[in-house]
Order: structure tokens, then C-alpha cells, then sequence
């Protein structure tokens, strides 16, 4: 098991973020611009990274997108975790859940742990594909396997509600046994890019979570209270690398809690 703190899982396209989280030197940014003109693929995923965050360049979804297109046409894997993050939202292309689910499958069967989680999702959820359980469970236990949190609580209630494999209670709880041993939770949740959504900020969704759980309100407002809508907030805050509200639901003991708060559907 990793130390606390330590990314968990494989995921390039997160490792070469955090190696770029200080930004480039004029003469590195030019060297980079160079080699991705010639088609380097690494160099035109950095690129793209630079464009999507603003660093050393003005900010732009559109040109990370176009630089992460020409990075998947050699073939460079780690880009269609950028690509596909976008093309689920939308973000300087228009959305095309299909295409993102298959960005996400190509990364996801070389063994990326970001893009077996959302391969996960989309086919928990039915988004740009017909519906398959079956294969969410696959993903969310390719993802577990390289302890991805959420991808372990996901399991639990799948397991618990009987959905795409045979119900286990026994199951469940050692998925959330697991879950729960897990440290530092916050680096499970990291998208690879921390990317907007559409239901809200990752602040908003974390505050809004913890509203859900202050029970001071519930004698002015008794529907307030909610353990359920708690941790549906702030499962969506963490997926957006929001650490605080990863750290939140680390602290929830109960993961049968977690796990009926985020069985949507």
C-alpha cells in the first residue's frame, strides 16, 4: 500500500501535471513548442496541459484540445485522458459522451487508473454508451486494484445493491473496509485535470455538503439535515480535486452512509 500522501495509481497524464505544477522556464516553454512541432507526442500533451491550466500561456480548452487531438494521432495514450475529460464537458469541443467513453477505454485497457474510473462512470450511467453495469464493475475494480477510493466505495455499493454482479453483503463491507483503511484520501479523487462541472464548483459542492451535515440547522429546517445529500456533494467536490472535501469523507466511518448517500439510480 502507498504511504499517505502519494498518488495512488498509474495515470501519465497525472504525473506529467505534477511535474509541470511550477510552470516552465521562457527557455523550457520554447524547447517544449519545438519538439511539438515535430510531433513529439509527450510534448504535445504538455502543451496541451499548459494551454488547459494557463501556465505559461494564455488559457485555452480549445488549443489544449487541439494539441491533445495531435498527440493521439501518433498514438501517445496519455492524451486521451485530457481529451476524453473534455469531450465529457464539453470543455473547447462539443460534448460527445461517445467519444469520450472511447478516449477513456483506449487509456483505460493500457491500465490508467483516471481513465478506468470514468470508463467506470459512463458505463454506471449510461452516458455516450447503453448502460452496462456489468462494465462498470469491471472498471471500478481495475481502478480499485490501484486504489482509487471512490473506485472502492463504488464497488461496495454495487456489491450491496446487486448491480452488474451478484448481491453481497459480505462484499460490500470489505469493499468498504478498504475503502475506509485507505490513507490519504485526497489523492484518490484527482480527475487528472481538476476540471469544472456542470452541477457546480468544487468549493460550492464542498460547502454545500457541509451545510447538509450541520446539524444546528435542523430545528429551522429539518429536511437540511441529510447524511445522503452530504456525501453526494462532497463525492462530487473530491472527483473535482477539491482535498477538503476528499479529507471529509475519509473522516465518515461509515461507509454503508457513503455508500447509500451516493447510489444514484
Amino acid at each position: 500500500q502507498s504511504s499517505a500522501g502519494e498518488v495512488r495509481g498509474v495515470s501519465r497524464l497525472r504525473e506529467m501535471s505534477g511535474e509541470m505544477s511550477g510552470g516552465f522556464p521562457v527557455q523550457e516553454m520554447r524547447r517544449l513548442r519545438q519538439a511539438a512541432e515535430r510531433g513529439d507526442g509527450e510534448s504535445l500533451t504538455m502543451l496541451g496541459m499548459c494551454y488547459y491550466h494557463g501556465r505559461g500561456v494564455a488559457q485555452s480548452w480549445t488549443e489544449a484540445v487541439r494539441h491533445w487531438r495531435k498527440a493521439v494521432e501518433p498514438g501517445f495514450l496519455p492524451a486521451h485522458v485530457g481529451l476524453g475529460l473534455c469531450l465529457m464537458q464539453g470543455e473547447g469541443c462539443a460534448q460527445d459522451l461517445a467519444a469520450a467513453a472511447r478516449s477513456f477505454r483506449l487509456t483505460a485497457e493500457d491500465g490508467d487508473v483516471v481513465a478506468q474510473y470514468w470508463l467506470a462512470v459512463l458505463c454506471e450511467c449510461g452516458m455516450g454508451m447503453k448502460r452496462d453495469l456489468a462494465g462498470a464493475v469491471r472498471w471500478y475494480r481495475a481502478a480499485a486494484a490501484q486504489d482509487h477510493l471512490i473506485a472502492i466505495v463504488q464497488l461496495g455499493i454495487l456489491c450491496e445493491k446487486g448491480r452488474g454482479v451478484a448481491q453481497s453483503e459480505g462484499a460490500a463491507a470489505a469493499h468498504y473496509a478498504a475503502a475506509s483503511a485507505l490513507g490519504g484520501a485526497e489523492e484518490n479523487f484527482a480527475s487528472g485535470l481538476n476540471h469544472p462541472s456542470p452541477l457546480g464548483g468544487a468549493e460550492e459542492l464542498f460547502e454545500s455538503g457541509l451545510n447538509h451535515l450541520d446539524k444546528s440547522r435542523v430545528r429551522e429546517a429539518p429536511e437540511a439535515f441529510s447524511i445522503q445529500l452530504a456525501v453526494r456533494d462532497l463525492v462530487f467536490a473530491a472527483q473535482l480535486g477539491h482535498a477538503g472535501a476528499a479529507a471529509k469523507l475519509a473522516s465518515i466511518s461509515s461507509r454503508r452512509e457513503v455508500a447509500s448517500a451516493c447510489c444514484m439510480g
